[in-house]
């Protein structure tokens, strides 16, 4: 095992009781390495926060906006789809094939983040996303149509984990609460999505056909010109990522690994770019972390203080990684009690709030078009209007969070367990509900809760995990989230006799789960993550 690989817990325990070395056995890593990781933090605080993090909040977010304007859309356009394929196995619970690619996705990317680096992957997802989304607007049967949703899923999953983890590794310590202000673009995906679909499917979208007929091909082409324009979407803002505002690989990855000249060096470069400049040098680095080297990576390092550095491409990069492949990147986040606790709350915490969230949000087009008819307004123009007024809710959840979450001794726990709770109150209320305005009122204060929940939780999962296992730690949480959003489909058509269930079902779930958000171990507000 390299010198920037995960601590192991044996390592961990062969360590002296030194503050230094106690620090790193708490947070699961090597000590050279968040000696390294110090540095590197105290140098993105002397260039401070400037044009290229702005920069990058506005990119990262274009994952953000990508996850949520797929499960959004997809939700909205499931019943379409079933009216044009009626009668195929399953039609109904098209999220399925959604679901199974973001838990692969969210593996595969948040995992390998950790061992090629942050940026292939970042490079890669919105891609994919595009390309298959187009193609599935073109899908010739159902089969088909359910394989490319998947592999928009594949792509669409590594946005969360990998796109967090980049974004709070190039910020200062003092805007970590911009991490969780991210999930805007999660609300502003949710608004974007229901508009395309609202606006194709009123103008080129087939009524529900009697039992034993179908929608044609011609009659009901609402819900293909949405996954063009979204595919197309998905293309776009890789463009933006890619060619307009290219981004550098993480200074910490890079460190993590070995590679202390291109860490130096991406530093400089940010400087530059907010016109600033960085007084790091190699020097910097090797001189925090040689206290805490064994005599064999002391020697190596003494033999390469007066060697240039040697950069890779990103091809040689992804090739040469793949010889350290082992499970230290997972055994790292158990590796003491209290981590252990803290990342086996994490990942029970996304697994749950991911059954809850579909449970409620991805039948929410059948949920309102049941309570809208039994008040009268059963158009198709009622159902989306709801829908989209509850999305725009979502933005404000989102701002109010990131204030909460710097705000008073609460810090990031009290204030995602506050929006959790009152997101299953509102809920609650909701199956209440009399009259239509009431409908939306609910619909729209659990939104914002929603929002607001997942900003804090997204936010504090990277901060709470090591850079040499942060992506894992991620990749972990997120498919666990994915993993139990694929029952919220069978439970809410096979486990509930009515359409209130699922409502019920997620409200007490959601109550339940910010509950435990108390028990965390470790708070990340004001502190500076390694």
């Amino acid at each position: 095992m390299s010198s920037s690989s995960p601590l192991s817990c044996r390592q961990v325990e062969a360590q002296d009781s030194s503050e230094a070395l106690k620090l790193a056995h708490g947070q699961g890593i090597k000590p050279a390495v968040m000696a390294k990781v110090q540095v590197l933090n105290e140098a993105i605080k002397e260039i401070g926060m400037g044009r290229f993090q702005y920069e990058l909040f506005f990119t990262a977010g274009f994952g953000w906006f990508a996850d949520n304007i797929w499960l959004q859309g997809i939700s909205i356009l499931n019943p379409s789809i079933g009216n044009e394929f009626r009668g195929q196995p399953g039609v109904g619970n098209i999220s399925l094939a959604l679901y199974a690619g973001l838990i692969l996705g969210a593996t595969f990317w948040g995992c390998s983040c950790d061992i090629v680096g942050r940026k292939i992957a970042w490079n890669c997802t919105l891609v994919i996303g595009g390309i298959f989304g187009i193609a599935a607007g073109a899908a010739p049967n159902f089969i088909a149509l359910c394989a490319l949703i998947a592999m928009i899923g594949f792509g669409v999953g590594g946005n969360l984990p990998v796109d967090g983890t980049l974004f709070l590794e190039f910020i200062p310590g003092s805007h970590q609460y911009l991490l969780t202000l991210l999930s805007v673009w999660w609300a502003i995906g949710q608004v974007v999505g229901s508009l395309i679909a609202w606006a194709f499917l009123a103008k080129y979208g087939c009524d529900t056909p009697p039992a034993g007929e179908f929608c044609s091909r011609s009659s009901n082409s609402g819900w293909r010109y949405t996954f063009y324009t979204l595919g197309a979407m998905m293309i776009v803002l890789w463009v933006g990522r890619f060619f307009l505002l290219p981004v550098y690989e993480s200074p910490k990855f890079l460190a993590s690994i070995g590679r202390d000249q291109e860490a130096v060096d991406t530093i400089h470069l940010i400087a530059k770019r907010n016109g600033k400049v960085s007084s790091l040098t190699l020097d910097d680095l090797r001189s925090a972390a040689e206290p805490y080297l064994d005599p064999e990576h002391q020697h190596r390092y003494e033999e390469t203080k007066s060697a240039p550095g040697t950069k890779m491409s990103s091809w040689q990069l992804f090739r040469h990684s793949f010889d350290d492949l082992s499970f230290d990147h997972v055994k790292a986040l158990f590796c003491t009690p209290r981590l252990a606790w803290s990342t086996s709350l994490v990942i029970f915490i996304y697994a749950s709030i991911g059954l809850a969230y579909p449970l409620f949000n991805q039948f929410l087009g059948a949920y309102l078009s049941a309570k809208n008819a039994n008040l009268g307004e059963d158009s198709l123009d009622s159902t989306y209007s709801a829908f989209t007024y509850q999305a725009a809710c979502g933005v404000p959840g989102s701002i109010l969070a990131a204030i909460l979450v710097e705000w008073g001794r609460g810090g990031r726990k009290v204030a995602m367990a506050f929006f959790t709770v009152a997101a299953g109150i509102f809920l609650f209320g909701l199956t209440q509900a009399k009259t239509k305005a009431q409908i939306n009122v609910l619909t729209c204060f659990a939104a914002l809760c929603e929002n607001a929940f997942y900003g804090v939780l997204y936010g504090y999962a990277p901060e709470v995990f090591p850079t040499p296992s942060r992506g894992t730690g991620d990749a972990l949480a997120a498919a666990s989230n994915r993993i139990t959003g694929l029952f919220a489909p069978v439970i809410a058509v096979y486990g509930t006799a009515s359409v209130e269930g699922p409502v019920y079902a997620s409200a007490s779930i959601f109550v339940v789960t910010g509950l435990v958000m108390l028990l965390l171990p470790i708070e990340t507000r004001g502190r500076t993550a390694l």
